[in-house]
């Protein structure tokens, strides 16, 4: 992982603005599950530039099935020009429920928390 995809310490001075986002991890989380696509606060671009640019290795992604019909989850492994690895057999026939779950797991591989789903 990069620098940016680790969280700092506590001594850094960024350690701060941090620890208020992962504070506010279930309200972001909503915030995110109202409006998966479109405009989003300053706190939630932030996190999500974090998923966004994570390591390519590992990195949770859906794939279309059927276009615009049904995904599956899968994890990129990191290297060009390799399949992905679909990690279940979970079909989603609705994209914002399967983004909604990528974003949690995102969430947890990088803040090490489990984000309540209620």
């Amino acid at each position: 992982m990069t620098e940016f995809h680790v969280l700092p310490d506590e001594r850094s001075p960024t350690r701060a603005v941090w620890d208020d986002i992962l504070s506010r991890g279930p309200e972001l989380y909503r915030e995110y599950c109202e409006r998966p696509i479109g405009a989003h606060s300053p706190n939630l671009q932030f996190v999500l530039q974090h998923f966004r640019k994570a390591p390519c290795a590992g990195k949770y992604v859906l794939v279309a099935v059927v276009p615009h019909r049904r995904w599956r989850l899968a994890k990129l492994t990191g290297r060009r020009g390799d399949p992905v690895r679909v990690e279940d057999e979970v079909e989603y026939t609705d994209l914002a429920d399967a983004e909604r779950h990528v974003y949690r797991l995102r969430w947890k591989a990088l803040c090490g928390e489990e984000l309540e789903t209620s």
